[in-house]
């Protein structure tokens, strides 16, 4: 191998000095300019690269807000509280869900997942990651219900974003909150926990995280609907449950009547003695007898009243119901028919006291009648 030197022409110059019937081939030209390209971009200061600052400020203002709601920031939501009792099963929940689809059929919804919570009386949880595994779930089992999540998560298109939006259902619902969880609530000093202790008390509510505000409405419109529509829980007849809701009244009330009534007997008694055995003029000392003896005898008849009205009030409310009742599984099922028992054991104690209160004041109206009609006639 020579090096070429001024008298020997370079081959870079081969193009031009050589005739055209003995030049290399196009491909080794293009080859050579495609190196002499690639030296001189790499002898040449590097290009402006943006920083982050420069990348968000030049990015449109809605493609900016539809990328901080779906990796960072926390989106809209509207909450719906329900206070109505409510009574579950399968079906129901089956049916809720049909609705939410027919729904988000309406909408241009590029993809969409349901996702189920059952959590039990022992404080297990079961999830359920698709709505299949829980429509196929066998509920034979002993353990009963505490609480029920269920959450659609879906994307939506929308014309002023260029991406899907991530938008979020969730329908809770639960027997009332344990004490233990208000106590986790409290040590784990998270404010937004005691923001959402209404929701959590709360026989059931629904909420969704959105970006398209009409569509949160109209999700919300239809459990409002579906909720409306489910049957309240039977544990405790009307009529019981109606007694239970006024059971401070009517225990006051039977205290009341009681004592009156054994109070009147105590002066009908007196008055008929001393008509009797005195003429009505009561020497000093017997009156004060009489005096100091009816005291004692008003308190002991007090606390009989009281004592009466108090076993009323206890069977009353001893009668349990509750606002969220679920029949999914044979341990809700059990649950139920022994509740029902129970609430009707509870109830025919209330009629045994309150007949016996009843007939306490009878026969003392009939006692103290008698003394004023013997006196009377005397």
């Amino acid at each position: 191998t020579r090096t070429p030197t001024l008298a020997m022409p370079s081959a870079f110059l081969w193009p031009v000095l050589v005739p055209s019937a003995l030049r290399a081939p196009a491909p080794v030209n293009l080859g050579v300019r495609n190196f002499n390209k690639q030296l001189s971009q790499m002898t040449q200061a590097p290009a402006h690269r943006p920083t982050p600052n420069e990348l968000i400020e030049a990015m449109p203002k809605d493609q900016l807000r539809s990328l901080f709601y779906l990796f960072a920031a926390k989106p809209d939501s509207r909450i719906k509280i329900y206070q109505e009792p409510i009574h579950l099963e399968l079906a129901d929940i089956i049916e809720l869900n049909d609705c939410i689809t027919r729904k988000l059929k309406t909408h241009k919804i590029d993809a969409a997942m349901t996702s189920v919570k059952v959590g039990y009386l022992d404080a297990d949880v079961n999830e359920f990651g698709t709505w299949a595994e829980f429509s196929q779930h066998h509920w034979q089992e002993p353990e009963q219900l505490e609480e029920l999540v269920v959450k659609w998560d879906f994307l939506v298109n929308i014309d002023e974003y260029g991406a899907p939006q991530r938008h979020t259902l969730m329908y809770r619902v639960s027997n009332d909150v344990k004490p233990g969880k208000v106590l986790q609530m409290l040590f784990s000093g998270n404010a937004d926990e005691f923001e959402n202790l209404d929701m959590i008390g709360a026989p059931a509510f629904c909420r969704v995280d959105f970006i398209n505000a009409q569509l949160s409405k109209e999700l919300i419109n239809v459990i409002s609907d579906w909720h409306k529509a489910r049957r309240s829980p039977k544990l405790i007849p009307d009529l019981f449950y109606s007694l239970k809701k006024k059971r401070q009244r009517i225990a006051e009330g039977l205290d009341y009547l009681l004592s009156f009534s054994l109070t009147v007997l105590l002066a009908s008694f007196y008055y008929w003695s001393a008509v009797k055995y005195f003429d009505a003029n009561l020497p000093t000392h017997v009156a004060l007898a009489a005096i100091f003896i009816g005291l004692f005898v008003m308190r002991i008849n007090g606390k009989i009243a009281n004592s009466m009205a108090k076993r009323v009030f206890r069977s009353l409310g001893e009668i349990e119901g509750s606002k969220v009742v679920f029949e999914f599984t044979s341990g809700d099922k059990r649950r139920i028919t022994e509740q029902k028992q129970e609430n009707k054991s509870q109830g025919m104690k209330f009629v045994w006291s309150a007949t016996f209160n009843i007939i306490l004041n009878l026969v003392a109206s009939g006692i103290y009648a008698y003394f004023f009609t013997a006196a009377m006639a005397q």
